[in-house]
């Protein structure tokens, strides 16, 4: 393949604002950069940081691309470390931006931490509101791009022999794509996030079968896979394994393992965004997934990591069985939706801003409301009588 030169853009954020410092850095290069693009990737590394604490600087390899052959709007290579220092699992790969946070220091210097292809060929968005119909938002998809590179990251692989195995994926499977740092695929160790997925049988994934073998491939390929983190992960999805994409009885790099089911909607690591949607708010249990690899979450992920007193809302009566109302301090014009969850997390109404809802039909029960701005999520327990 014919190499074109690449002229680099090299943007260095490091910027105050009302939210989290944006602990980003991104070089950009390929074709050229459309107007408004910059604006999006400092939206979607600005919002990242507002849910971590960073405190060595991600660094994105952003390439741009611009061709009907590439199968995808985004995709992102993600570099890795494994048996480091202050490694809490040995012999699993950790994604550099995570190492890097976990050990207090630059493991990778002179490396990316992660390098994202974004087809420009696709329909994208590239304003701060909402996408028309016909176009796909430019932040989402690099919000969730940006989340592989933090963890949301397989080394799960089945070959065309249906061999399965952990850490063995060939350089030549990315063709025609490369990785500008040493590739990790092949260090023979499954990731972090690995080490959390099970079947429903209950059994875990890495384990369940030798690696590099037919049966490990079934594994891979069939029933459902699900991300179940007892501390945080789990908690932070009403007590259920957040489940995963693939276990249809065929395997596809780059989709399967590494992204959540298509049913679990409102999520950035999710293939529910269709045209003309936004996510760019991480759900809960993408929260939970990260922190439950390692990352320190800069906000509570589950009900029993909220603290109430301090909450941006209340909700009275309560418990009701009629009408609900708030006493909210966040601006209305702020306010982007308002949505009622049972307690399986599975949303049963969404709402425009409403200064008080009408809850009489609903079932008896537990419910959550949940108060959602571009940048937060508040969340108050409300029960039925």
């Amino acid at each position: 393949m014919k190499k074109q030169l690449l002229l680099p853009i090299l943007i260095f954020i490091a910027f105050s604002s009302t939210a989290q410092t944006n602990s980003f850095t991104y070089i950009i290069s390929g074709s050229a950069t459309p107007s408004g693009f910059t604006t999006c990737l400092d939206q979607a590394t600005q919002r990242w940081s507002n849910y971590l604490n960073i405190t060595v600087p991600i660094k994105l390899n952003i390439i741009l691309v611009n061709s009907s052959i590439y199968p995808f709007s985004g995709l992102t290579l993600a570099n890795g470390r494994k048996n480091f220092t202050n490694a809490p699992f040995s012999d699993f790969m950790y994604p550099s931006s995570l190492a890097n946070q976990l050990t207090g220091t630059e493991l990778n210097t002179s490396e990316y931490d992660m390098d994202i292809y974004i087809n420009l060929y696709s329909p994208l968005y590239y304003g701060t509101g909402k996408p028309p119909t016909n176009k796909q938002d430019c932040i989402s998809l690099l919000m969730h791009e940006i989340g592989h590179g933090l963890g949301f990251y397989s080394g799960g692989y089945v070959n065309s022999s249906n061999v399965g195995s952990f850490g063995n994926v060939p350089a030549s499977a990315l063709f025609p794509l490369t990785s500008s740092f040493p590739w990790i695929g092949q260090d023979s160790v499954p990731s972090i996030y690995d080490k959390y997925i099970i079947k429903e049988s209950a059994n875990h994934l890495v384990g369940i079968a030798p690696n590099n073998s037919t049966t490990l491939g079934d594994s891979i390929k069939y029933t459902s896979n699900y991300f179940d983190g007892t501390m945080y992960a789990t908690a932070s999805n009403n007590g259920q394994p957040v489940k995963l994409s693939g276990g249809t009885g065929a395997f596809t790099l780059g989709v399967d393992l590494l992204h959540l089911h298509s049913s679990v909607c409102n999520s950035i690591m999710s293939y529910c965004t269709g045209l003309g949607d936004t996510v760019r708010i991480p759900a809960n249990w993408e929260l939970g997934i990260l922190k439950e690899i390692g990352w320190n979450i800069s906000v509570p992920i589950s009900v029993n990591e909220i603290d109430t007193d301090k909450s941006t809302f209340v909700i009275y009566p309560n418990p009701s069985n009629n009408i609900i109302n708030f006493s909210n301090s966040i601006p209305k014009e702020n306010i982007k939706s308002i949505e009622l969850k049972n307690i399986l997390g599975e949303r049963v109404a969404i709402y425009k801003y409403k200064p008080a809802l009408d809850v009489k039909e609903l079932p008896s029960g537990i419910y959550f409301v949940s108060i959602i701005t571009d940048n937060f999520e508040a969340v108050q327990k409300f029960i039925k009588e």
